[in-house]
């Protein structure tokens, strides 16, 4: 289960200036009256609202406190999977750049990552944050400042900031020369759904975009796009996915399992997202049971482009990913799954269950399965959507969300 590390903990209380690593510490009235604002802010109508919010002295302190770990958090979980194809010579550097992410939410994600797991090693990094307000910048170097003393007995590489406004283009300082030059990753979390809000092709001018950004990388650099787990802005990033791959400009790394049309765009009312284990901190949980929220797990949606055509698992066929919870039933278990011919439903009996499909009760959304011998019933000449394992049948988890 992923956990905040101590020093990230460490650096959000003291740049937001609150006790929150005490047990059972007091909540400020202003806190939680912030933290409401957000979720408004974010979830009602809160299209092209940028960072600007962030000049609250209010709203800043509960960004800081309740939005950072839970943002941070999710980068984190995705450089795991990244995990295999990061850079791993000390003698180079590791060029990042993070758009958009609020407070500079990625670069701290990859300098506590690094610190932690020393390939790539921290010293290495070359962080470029890039937002429109200068406020903004001005907290990510505190934050990055902070850590860096918090983690004294380590070398930090550097930080450089940039004042843009990405609707109107990348500024100068992303420009890249030469075949070994660009960045090894790139950042765009929660973005992507705020710019171009007012055009009447707020895709295609997303798409072209992120075809701008795939430019900047290198040629086996990763692209990492996040955005909330909202139908609305899931389904902008699964139409902005479907352009790129259309344009045979890369390939997806995670978490799709293959280059075909998102199958979640089928039906209006569908979405992919994550929803990932960890272990909420304290600070977290009590203000949750103040405000009436749950953040018991990471919810999001992402995908990950590469220009190498490596991936996170190999393509196969038989690979399948788990598109839904594992849904309990009378007498019988149920998912949705996803893989290059589109969305299935797969079910197991209780009576079916057997030593080869036991692992089908630790299903999970964002698991990477293969399973043998589903028995599909036809209807009206067709087969049908639901299909079912018999207890000959053979599930696996191939790989874990």
């Amino acid at each position: 289960m992923y956990q905040l590390s101590t020093a990230v903990t460490s650096t959000i209380a003291t740049v937001a200036k609150l006790n929150i690593l005490e047990p059972h510490q007091w909540i400020s009235a202003s806190l939680l009256s912030g933290v409401r604002s957000l979720s408004e802010m974010f979830t009602r109508g809160g299209h092209g609202i940028g960072t600007a919010y962030l000049e609250d002295p209010r709203l800043r302190a509960a960004y800081l406190t309740y939005y950072v770990p839970v943002n941070l958090g999710k980068v984190q979980l995705l450089l795991e999977e990244l995990r295999p194809v990061l850079p791993r010579c000390i003698d180079k550097e590791f060029r990042v750049l993070d758009l958009g992410g609020g407070p500079g939410t990625g670069a701290l994600a990859v300098l506590d990552w690094c610190c932690a797991q020393f390939l790539p090693p921290a010293s290495s990094i070359r962080m470029t944050v890039v937002d429109r307000s200068p406020e903004v910048l001005r907290l990510c170097t505190e934050l990055w400042q902070v850590y860096a003393r918090h983690h004294h007995d380590h070398p930090i590489g550097t930080l450089q900031t940039a004042v843009c406004n990405l609707e109107r283009g990348l500024p100068p300082v992303l420009r890249v020369e030469g075949q070994d030059s660009g960045y090894h990753l790139i950042i765009v979390q929660n973005l992507l759904s705020e710019l171009f809000t007012g055009s009447l092709d707020s895709i295609g001018q997303r798409t072209e975009f992120v075809r701008q950004l795939l430019g900047c990388l290198v040629a086996d650099g990763s692209l990492m796009l996040i955005e909330p787990a909202l139908r609305s802005a899931s389904r902008a990033l699964h139409q902005v996915r479907d352009n790129i791959l259309a344009g045979l400009h890369c390939s997806v790394f995670s978490p799709c399992l293959h280059e075909q049309p998102c199958p979640a765009l089928i039906k209006p009312d569908d979405w992919c997202h994550e929803e990932r284990r960890w272990e909420t901190p304290a600070w977290i949980a009590q203000i949750d049971d103040e405000v009436g929220f749950i953040k018991d797990a990471l919810k999001f949606s992402y995908v990950i482009l590469r220009k190498d055509g490596k991936t996170l698992v190999s393509r196969n066929e038989d690979c399948r990913r788990v598109v839904s919870e594992l849904r309990i039933l009378k007498g019988e278990k149920r998912v949705w799954l996803c893989d290059a011919t589109g969305r299935s439903e797969l079910g197991r009996q209780d009576k079916e269950r057997s030593p080869s499909n036991v692992a089908f009760d630790d299903w999970h959304r964002g698991a990477i399965v293969r399973v043998s011998e589903i028995v599909r019933k036809e209807k009206n000449g067709r087969p049908a959507v639901l299909g079912r394992i018999l207890s000959s049948g053979r599930a696996e988890v191939i790989r874990p969300a």
